[in-house]
């Protein structure tokens, strides 16, 4: 059963009203099964509202609720997705986790790339694993901002840095995504003799084009550590 689950219910809530408790899950709202926060946020917007709710002993409820638009439910997660997190199966030639020590803590070596976690805590992702059902939900639901990890409007050449052919398609989905009037933040991993020089310019040129959907660009050096055993050989800035 998928949902999300109750980490803190807040004291004189309407959530607390309820009898709604820390580990109890909820499934869906109004009838419709929660895919991820963005959902339950949507759905809250309404002033009647029906909550599946799975309780810690496995018992089903159904809470109906009236409420102000703007009223809160007064509800906090332990996740932000129903589903589990989206992963990264790019192999960027300046992946910092790659790079990393072994023995640190489990959660710096997880390689996120999912898009509602952009949106909701400001992540940076590639769009490398986007469908044609979240372009669809992105552009409709008209969810903004994004982060995205650009690194170089080239197609050909941000398939080569960062190891997957879908890649390439970077130009082609910020084109979507600003015609939409998404709000665009983009990212891009400077690396000497790779996309930096002509690159550079041509790849501004082209985000101040969609100006102002694309809203900000950073351009950061590429970060380089002594763990970088077996990867893309890589010069730093001076």
């Amino acid at each position: 059963m998928l949902g999300l689950t109750i980490a803190y219910v807040h004291e004189g809530s309407i959530a607390a009203e309820l009898v709604l408790e820390t580990g109890d899950m909820v499934t869906s709202v109004n009838g419709q099964p929660l895919r991820d926060l963005i959902d339950f946020t949507f759905a809250c917007a309404e002033d009647r509202l029906s909550l599946t709710v799975i309780k810690k002993d496995n018992v089903q409820l159904e809470c109906v609720v009236e409420k102000d638009l703007h009223d809160d439910l007064g509800i906090s997660f332990s996740q932000a997705t129903a589903d589990g997190i989206r992963r990264c199966h790019n192999k960027c030639c300046f992946c910092f986790v790659d790079q990393m020590p072994k023995g640190l803590r489990p959660s710096l070596y997880v390689k996120d790339d999912d898009w509602r976690l952009s949106v909701l805590q400001g992540n940076f992702v590639t769009l490398t694993n986007l469908e044609p059902e979240d372009i669809k939900r992105l552009t409709t639901e008209h969810l903004s901002p994004l982060y995205i990890s650009v690194h170089t409007i080239n197609g050909e050449l941000r398939k080569q840095m960062m190891g997957n052919p879908r890649a390439a398609a970077i130009r082609e989905q910020l084109t979507t995504l600003a015609k939409a009037g998404l709000e665009l933040h983009c990212q891009i991993v400077v690396c000497p003799n790779f996309n930096d020089g002509v690159e550079l310019k041509q790849t501004v040129a082209e985000l101040a084009q969609l100006y102002p959907a694309v809203a900000s660009v950073a351009a950061v050096p590429v970060g380089l550590t002594k763990f970088r055993d077996h990867l893309t050989p890589l010069i730093p800035f001076n």
